[in-house]
């Protein structure tokens, strides 16, 4: 095929002039002609021509491009230890108040989607984030004890709360390790809920979307969960 272009690109550039030249007889047109046809040709001999002029480089643009993708992966890793130390910070700081939690949020997305941006893996995503997750965790056991308790804030006692509300919200309190941010799981919630009878279409709610959260690292009702 690219012999037969190479060939029709030789007969036009010759032929093409003179019958044009005839018929306009502009010696702009006749150039613009030469022109096209010489383009065809040469098009029709690239492959050899890229062959002929990379042979000799081929190999140092393989090593070039080896040690590219070597800085960009370091760039990477680099870029994921930052993230994980500064999104463990920013949750951790969450703690002992200052900064309002919705602010967090943002700039954890902003964190998440720097890292996506330069190709960080799915794997290096959630190696950042660890910590960042777990801290939500408490956020939603915070959300789930005071929805059992019916507070009206999580860090004022409920002094109208019943025995079983009580009782319940403490057992959930002893299951969460703060120090290590090890949070009790929605089933182990679930288990202690049942314990004490309690059904509440509040505190089932925070436990699904507690669950939803660990499944797919998506914080639904966000309006609502920045509030506790």
């Amino acid at each position: 095929m690219m012999k037969l272009l190479f060939w029709i690109g030789i007969l036009f550039t010759i032929a093409a002039p003179i019958i044009i030249g005839m018929i306009y007889k502009s010696p702009n047109t006749i150039w613009v002609a030469a022109l096209c046809g010489a383009f065809v040709t040469f098009m029709s001999k690239i492959e050899s021509l890229a062959e002929l002029s990379l042979g000799p480089v081929k190999a140092k643009m393989k090593e070039t491009i080896r040690e590219a993708t070597a800085s960009i992966e370091n760039l990477q890793k680099v870029a994921t230890v930052t993230s994980k130390a500064t999104l463990t910070d920013l949750m951790a700081g969450g703690f002992m108040g200052g900064m309002r939690l919705e602010k967090r949020l943002e700039l954890h997305d902003e964190v998440i989607e720097s890292l996506k941006e330069i190709g960080a893996s799915q794997e290096q995503l959630a190696e950042a984030e660890s910590d960042w997750k777990k801290g939500i965790a408490i956020v939603y056991h915070r959300a789930i004890r005071k929805a059992v308790e019916e507070r009206k804030h999580p860090n004022r006692v409920n002094p109208e709360a019943s025995e079983a509300q009580k009782n319940a919200g403490k057992e959930i309190k002893d299951l969460l390790d703060f120090e290590n941010w090890a949070v009790p799981s929605p089933h182990q919630i679930k288990v202690i809920l049942k314990k004490y009878n309690i059904d509440s279409t509040q505190v089932n709610k925070w436990i699904e979307d507690y669950d939803h959260f660990l499944k797919t690292n998506d914080i639904r009702n966000r309006e609502e969960f920045i509030k506790q």
